[in-house]
């Protein structure tokens, strides 16, 4: 399958033990998502990511793939959209999602992965593929060589400054041994949870790719916390699961 790539960054994976660090504006002030973008870019982050919620898939509304555009105004860095919605197909169809260097969905919404990864490079984007805590991870090995970005989620969907579920360490880690024994190279991020209580461990079972939001957005110093998420030692397993 050809790939169109745009202009926008693939996603890479970082050196080891030192995550790329994505910054979701869920978690961000609603009243100031210019300023807590550009914010977050001076503060270090690699890349951002944009949740659109439609209300029907989660109990919320959230962002639009119009957000990417306006947010485009205030950082020169990668914003990935990740669709939330019942109907993703719909939502490419028919709501312009250039600008986004990943557009990633939820494995769950999909009936032809096939037709809607097209349909994303068709935008110019790279493919992301989610899955929810509660799904098989073996459910997309018959998609991995379509994919740019495996995402685990460790909460469910729908809302900022959830607790990290256990089992992400262990889906983290077999997301990684299927990756090398398909001779793949996607990213592998984890979505949700994500402290500086619990970067290293994460990044040690398999995540190259850290998705965090309140742990960021609402840091008494954002800078510092990202180097903490890139560079933070591990903790004892008792603190595993504190998150926020």
């Amino acid at each position: 399958m050809a790939r169109v790539m745009g202009d926008q960054k693939r996603p890479t994976r970082p050196t080891p033990g030192s995550p790329c660090i994505s910054a979701s504006v869920l978690a961000a002030d609603p009243a100031a998502l210019g300023a807590e973008v550009a914010r977050a870019e001076s503060a270090g982050v690699d890349r951002f990511h944009v949740d659109v919620m439609d209300g029907l898939y989660v109990p919320n509304l959230a962002l639009t793939p119009h957000h990417v555009a306006a947010l485009r105004r205030h950082t020169s860095l990668p914003i990935d959209l990740h669709l939330e919605v019942q109907h993703p197909d719909r939502i490419l169809e028919t709501i312009p999602c250039q600008g986004a260097a990943t557009i990633i969905v939820q494995l769950d919404t999909l009936q032809e992965p096939s037709l809607t990864f097209r349909q994303i490079r068709s935008a110019g984007a790279t493919v992301g593929l989610a899955l929810n805590p509660t799904e098989d991870l073996s459910r997309v090995r018959p998609w991995l060589p379509d994919l740019d970005m495996l995402v685990v989620r460790a909460v469910e969907p729908g809302f900022a400054g959830q607790n990290l579920r256990p089992g992400a360490f262990e889906k983290l880690t077999l997301a990684a041994r299927m990756r090398a024994e398909a001779g793949l190279n996607f990213a592998i991020a984890l979505d949700g949870g994500v402290t500086t209580g619990n970067a290293a461990q994460l990044v040690a079972a398999g995540a190259d790719t850290l998705i965090a939001g309140t742990a960021l957005f609402r840091a008494a110093d954002m800078r510092s916390t990202v180097k903490a998420l890139k560079a933070s030692p591990a903790p004892a397993a008792s603190d595993r699961t504190s998150g926020g």
